[in-house]
């Protein structure tokens, strides 16, 4: 592992360091100034677009429910559980679930 570590780090630094060592005088890079006008012209050709107002917008629902919190739907996940051989798995794979939904935010399906 030691040895592959040492190529990979080997072939890293021979493609960053190349262009340095051996580079053409052709530009790869544009000037700030080049860069800016190339913008100027691509937001020059994009076509307006309509923005509808906040006010004719359609409303938005009056009563908004709160979301089921991670540990809830964990305890409603474990109730579900049958009891018997499979249901130390069942509760593993809650736990699995409730750790995740921490971490992103989301129940995973």
């Amino acid at each position: 592992m030691r040895n592959a570590m040492i190529c990979a780090s080997f072939a890293l630094a021979i493609f960053l360091a190349w262009p340095f060592v051996f580079g053409s005088d052709t530009k790869v890079m544009p000037s700030a100034v080049e860069a800016r006008d190339a913008v100027k012209a691509a937001v020059a050709a994009v076509p307006a677009v309509h923005v509808i107002p906040e006010a004719v917008a359609a409303p938005a629902p009056a009563v908004q429910a709160k979301p089921e919190s991670c540990y809830k739907r964990f305890q409603r996940e474990v109730k579900q559980c049958r009891e018997g051989n499979s249901s130390a798995a069942c509760k593993l794979g809650a736990a699995d679930h409730w750790d995740m939904c921490e971490a992103t935010g989301f129940w995973p399906s």
